[in-house]
């Protein structure tokens, strides 16, 4: 121990008395190692982390259910209805179950109302998850039925923000949408459930189904809306919970209806909905954003070796020297590699402090969910961040403390300290190359998520993203129940809705409106259809024939273009009117191959006697989803809609950029009615940019991680190339008294630097493609093989590489031959 505080000293007195290069390895280090620290902090999170305060995670289950709905196409998902939910109750296989739903609601009427963001759960929930209130207590089975005095759970964070931590809480109540909730228990702080976002507020499942969907929805097996946790029974193990949970819920859906499909399969996946059973987009390209911080953190380590090397080198003659007194050459390793690693712990703790200054704008980026006071650095993220310093440290230091330990002290005290080996030239060379190797992974990494981003961004949607807004309102807030909504202009929800499109219609801000039974990127309808023609319609992966019910003005609102015929006019409105339809120009391909699709006849909803005429061919429009394959979908006049559902929302077109006009706009729809419930407005801009996040998340963080690999090597690079001239300056000095022109030293040196970026570059295109196949199921349009992406690339390290040689190079080109020659 005496030896090691020895060593400890001498190193910190050594480091203290080179503040520059000691500066350098630890930014260097700092930067890699907090790049790593803030990534892992995430990736804990949303993969390995329970939530908090959950007892006993490991044994507590999200359930899916895999549905078969034939011809092949099947599909796995957590929503199941609130009957399909009861089943699993009394599967053997869990101890406990639990179901929940998240809505936004109305807080409040009329021009004071606001969002809140509720979860509502079943009373089995908090038990189910092993936790209890910070204050008050949590509801009961008896307060979870409908009917029953409707009372709720506030979060934490809501109390402390919104009710200003009043210990009185208890006498406080909360209009949530159609009902007046008693306050009764305050959440444990940092408390988010199941989930990673944390609701404002948890409402009795049962007795808030009114607002959060229609009391129909706990008994109809037809509405798949929650979803459902459980708790495996002591002893059961997931395969055989999930034997008896699929054998339950098939029996329950064979009794309840002997044609329903019974070949239903529950499936049991982790408490970490990112984990699966199959991992979200999001996920997994977080996966590859630890792997990008890994690269980085490798290029920050040969740097750092590079300047380890080249201090070693500096110090030839003090290694001599001790190895001349008797020091053996283990115990100048030893030394060396204390050194390395009290730079590595100091770059640790510098890591810190990078990952709290960026670290809380990465989680907000890739978890936007998570709670603004959700803890960055907490023991896990600590003791992570230790192992990799300690790592970084033995990884950068030990070749250069290999190296600079073999002295051959004789020669070394006859040099001066100059290097007169090639060896460490050759590591110091392969060091460099590693260093761009990884950075061209890197570079081509983010060139192709760049390119997948303006893909999805420069889509042909079928519809303007930039100048439309979309506007909903819950109706069952309103007291209107989806049961009273039997479709048609009169049914009470709709009827709201075109009062609204009425009055909005008239402001300043815009330029047309239109209301609409379905809503872009959400729910899309189908009803039995026949074709004229056709004995069937023809079967596209993406199902359908799928409808939507609109008002005229509808085409021209959300920008789709009709290509032949024309669109939905106030005429057609009149339910006596001419029955007409507009079919999009894949449904009229794909069912009329062979004739005029202008003219012919559809009969919808089995009406075989009346013929809905198609008058016009529109634009095909991505309403579903950004990869979505084009769908047989066909639009009818909302006035001619008599059956459910009823209109969902309005669309909006505003005379100038959506987003700059949503709260004029939405201002406008609050103060339309009085006690009209919180009216949620949003540009279809924002509505479709969540499913750009994987594109846009891979894009930023590769570009980011790439610019410091880059960064990081173009200083290692800089070092390596100054190193060698000031090891040359004889050479250099000899070439320019013989003749040699300044422009050919300073090409010279450039190549050189430019050579050792070229071989790690040629080095780096393969695994480069390698990794573009590895991710190529998260591009969009974009080869693997992307050639622009390739050229970039290169282009790009071999720029920089030149700049970052030239500096040196332009010293060289200025050495003094006399003084070069007397240069020792």
């Amino acid at each position: 121990m005496d030896a090691i505080l020895h060593d400890l000293r001498y190193a910190l007195r050594g480091l203290v008395r080179s503040p520059g290069f000691t500066l350098a390895v630890v930014a260097t280090l700092a930067l890699g190692i907090g790049a790593n620290t803030t990534i892992f902090s995430v990736l804990d999170t949303l993969l390995l982390k329970p939530p908090a305060g959950v007892r006993e995670p490991g044994r507590v289950v999200r359930v899916y259910f895999n549905r078969n709905f034939g011809e092949g196409v099947t599909f796995t998902g957590p929503s199941t209805s609130f009957p399909s939910y009861e089943s699993l109750r009394d599967a053997a296989g869990f101890s406990a179950t639990a179901a929940w739903f998240d809505a936004q609601l109305s807080l409040g009427h009329g021009a004071n109302a606001k969002p809140i963001k509720v979860r509502g759960v079943t009373a089995s929930y908090f038990p189910l998850l092993g936790v209890g209130p910070a204050r008050g207590r949590f509801f009961s089975a008896d307060e979870d039925r409908p009917g029953a005095s409707p009372v709720a759970v506030v979060s934490h964070r809501y109390w402390l923000d919104q009710m200003g931590g009043d210990s009185a809480f208890a006498r406080r109540t909360l209009t949530i949408g159609r009902f007046s909730y008693a306050v009764i228990g305050v959440a444990l702080e940092g408390f988010t459930g199941a989930d990673l976002d944390e609701p404002d507020a948890w409402l009795p499942l049962k007795t808030a189904a009114p607002d959060l969907n229609d009391v129909e929805a706990l008994t109809s097996r037809n509405w798949f809306w929650v979803r459902a946790l459980a708790r495996l029974a002591p002893g059961r193990t997931i395969a055989a919970a999930e034997a008896m949970a699929t054998l339950a819920e098939r029996g329950a859906a064979s009794a309840s209806d002997r044609r329903r499909d019974t070949s239903t399969a529950v499936l049991l996946g982790p408490i970490q909905e990112a984990r699966g059973p199959k991992m979200s987009g999001d996920a997994r390209v977080a996966l590859w954003i630890g792997a990008v911080a890994l690269a980085v953190l490798l290029v920050a380590c040969a740097n750092v070796a590079n300047l380890l090397l080249a201090r070693g080198l500096r110090r030839r003659r003090e290694m001599a020297l001790r190895a001349g007194l008797g020091a053996g050459r283990a115990r100048l390793v030893r030394q060396l590699l204390v050194e390395s690693l009290v730079l590595a712990i100091a770059g640790g703790v510098a890591a810190l402090l990078v990952a709290l200054w960026g670290g809380a704008a990465v989680r907000a980026f890739l978890l936007p969910g998570l709670p603004a006071r959700a803890t960055l650095l907490d023991p896990r993220v600590l003791a992570f961040t230790a192992v990799v310093a300690t790592l970084s440290g033995l990884l950068a230091g030990s070749a250069p403390a290999w190296q600079s330990s073999r002295t051959d002290v004789a020669e070394s005290l006859r040099s001066g300290g100059r290097d007169v080996t090639t060896t460490r030239g050759r590591l110091r060379a392969a060091l460099v190359a590693t260093q761009m190797t990884l950075t061209i992974v890197l570079l081509f990494g983010a060139g192709l998520f760049v390119h997948s981003l303006r893909n999805a961004q420069t889509l042909d949607y079928g519809l303007d993203l930039d100048h439309v807004l979309e506007a909903s309102v819950v109706a069952q807030s309103s007291g209107i129940s989806r049961t009273d909504s039997p479709g048609g202009p009169n049914d009470p929800q709709s009827a709201l809705y075109l009062r609204l499109l009425d009055r909005i219609r008239s402001n300043p801000a815009v330029a047309s409106a239109a209301a609409s039974v379905g809503e872009p990127y959400g729910w899309s309808h189908s009803t039995d259809l026949k074709a004229s023609g056709r004995d069937s319609l023809p079967r596209v992966p993406s199902g359908g024939p799928y409808f939507n019910a609109v008002t005229s003005d509808f085409f021209g609102t959300v920008g789709t273009r009709i290509v032949r015929g024309r669109g939905i006019t106030e005429a057609d409105e009149p339910q006596n009117a001419p029955r007409v339809a507009v079919v999009g120009q894949t449904f009229a391909r794909l069912v009329w191959t062979d004739r005029d699709p202008i003219g012919q006849c559809l009969y919808v909803n089995g009406n075989d006697s009346t013929c809905v005429q198609v008058v016009g061919v529109a634009a095909d429009a991505r309403s579903r989803s950004v990869t979505q394959d084009r769908t047989l979908f066909y639009y009818i006049p909302f006035g001619q809609h008599l059956v459910p559902p009823p209109i969902n929302g309005l669309l909006i077109r505003t005379r100038g950029p959506a987003r700059l006009a949503v709260g004029e706009v939405q201002r406008a729809l609050q103060a339309a009615e009085p006690g009209l419930p919180y009216v949620h407005v949003e540009s279809l801009a924002d509505r479709v940019a969540p499913q750009w996040r994987s594109w846009q998340m891979g894009a930023t963080m590769f570009t980011a991680f790439g610019l410091l690999a880059l960064a990081i090597a173009a200083l290692g690079l800089y070092a390596v190339t100054a190193y060698g001239v000031s090891q040359r300056t004889q050479e250099i000095g000899v070439r320019i008294a013989l003749g040699a022109q300044r422009a050919h030293v300073v090409r010279l040196v450039v190549m050189q630097g430019v050579r050792a970026a070229a071989l790690g570059a040629f080095l780096g295109m393969a695994a480069a493609l390698a990794l573009g196949h590895a991710v190529a199921a998260l591009l969009l349009g974009v080869k693997p093989a992307d050639g622009v992406s390739v050229v970039a690339s290169v282009a790009t390290l071999l720029a920089v590489s030149a700049v970052a040689a030239f500096v040196p190079a332009r010293r060289a080109a200025r050495i003094d031959p006399m003084q070069a020659l007397r240069y020792e």
